[in-house]
């Protein structure tokens, strides 16, 4: 099968090229999309969001994929950090 564009990246924390249709892509590409967020929005991500009653309008990572899922992301997204400041 061909397509129209590259199914290859660069991973950040290899240096070396990911398939864009993989899990390790996704993975690493979810923590790049999370650090450019603001504090606000990372805590909205994680935790959710509630009106103002007090009816949830956002479950966020925790509620829908749970803890364990909220600490790996922020795991990947501490690794990634220590990637970008190491020299290449």
């Amino acid at each position: 099968m061909t397509y129209s564009r590259d199914t290859k990246a660069v991973s950040e924390f290899t240096g070396e090229p990911v398939s864009t249709w993989s899990e390790e892509w996704r993975i690493e590409t979810e923590a790049r999309t999370v650090l450019k967020m603001s504090k606000q929005e990372r805590d909205v991500f994680f935790n959710g969001r509630k009106d103002e009653n007090g009816k949830t309008v956002d479950r966020g990572v925790a509620g829908i994929r749970g803890p364990k899922a909220v600490d790996e992301i922020k795991a990947t997204m501490e690794r990634l950090q220590e990637a970008r400041t190491k020299p290449r």
